[in-house]
């Protein structure tokens, strides 16, 4: 369904087809209550502590989940005590946004016991990055929007950036407005479809899951941190075999880093440019998402106006509380 027909249809109240459908929590007020969870690998408590006193300052209400300082090896605890943290934020509905404390690895493990609570039936934001992007997965599963941005550790800082400050203030309903500088591989182009992505190697992990994210039609996001440029590679061949690099009405390239260019690719990026060189859609390049810092939030499942001028330059427009850009 174009856009236009969406707005058509939410103007004469037409039924819009499931697909079309998006759940957008409200916009955070003075005095709400947000969680902290930590549903992946572990983190120290003054990381925790920080957030907890910024957010207080920002005029919210912060808990701290009870098993939030939890540390079972590398994770936040044990699959249990992740989960039912978890199960807790979503379900208490005076807690109007979950932020995660950080990524790392581990959120998959309990994706199945998430699958089975009612995250539609009383929907907030889910915060965070890297390793979240199942969580991602899963809130777009249920038709429910989720904020891919920064974590407790850059939200606790007294000198916050920028990208923190354009996140609290998006929770608080303003728009995302970004233009960014041109990069020499970026392909002209401009489209409005839904947005989807986050970590290339999560993501590739759910592809032929229930929780695979990438829906036809869709522009994507990707980023990713010490992945060689042949394992991205490979994870992109599973997705140009699929179809699913070919069904795309555009592609959003963040923060690569830590890896070494090696015999086959000068650069990620140049790796990336020949694996849709075939296709028509726009493409931008060196977008600030992902492992490094600035760290621009983006909105997962809602509508994007995504530009890339014939000069290279980058205009990105999101409004997760009207009904498109």
């Amino acid at each position: 369904m174009s856009i236009i027909s969406l707005i058509a249809a939410l103007t004469i109240g037409l039924t819009i087809p499931a697909e079309s459908r998006i759940i957008v929590p409200d916009s955070l007020r003075q005095g709400d209550k947000v969680m902290i969870v930590t549903p992946s690998s572990g983190t120290d408590a003054a990381t925790i502590n920080n957030a907890v006193e910024r957010l207080r300052l920002d005029g919210y209400e912060p808990v701290v989940a009870p098993h939030a300082y939890d540390r079972r090896g590398s994770y936040g605890g044990s699959d249990s005590a992740r989960f039912e943290d978890l199960r807790v934020a979503i379900l208490d509905p005076e807690v109007k946004a979950i932020f995660c404390a950080r990524g790392g690895y581990g959120a998959v493990h309990i994706l199945e016991a998430l699958d089975s609570l009612p995250i539609a039936e009383n929907p907030k934001w889910i915060i965070g990055f890297s390793d979240i992007s199942a969580l991602h997965a899963l809130w777009n599963k249920h038709g429910v929007a989720s904020i891919h941005g920064p974590m407790c550790g850059p939200i606790g800082r007294d000198n916050r950036g920028a990208d923190v400050e354009t996140m609290m203030s998006m929770l608080r309903g303003e728009p995302l407005d970004y233009t960014f500088d041109a990069h020499p591989l970026n392909r002209p182009g401009s489209v409005t479809a839904p947005l989807t992505g986050g970590n290339m190697a999560v993501i590739d992990g759910l592809v032929a899951t229930p929780f695979d994210i990438i829906g036809q039609g869709d522009v994507l996001f990707i980023e990713d941190v010490a992945e060689p440029v042949y394992k991205i590679e490979r994870q992109l061949y599973r997705l140009k075999l699929s179809g699913a690099l070919a069904n795309l009405s555009g592609l959003i390239v963040g923060h690569f880093t830590d890896y070494r260019p090696d015999e086959d690719f000068s650069s990620m990026e140049r790796m990336i440019a020949d694996m849709v060189a075939e296709y028509d859609y726009p493409v931008a390049f060196g977008i600030p998402v992902g492992h490094a810092s600035p760290n621009m939030p983006l909105v997962e499942g809602v509508y994007v106006s995504f530009q890339v001028a014939g000069d290279g330059t980058v205009h990105i427009y999101q409004n997760p509380y009207a009904p498109a850009p």
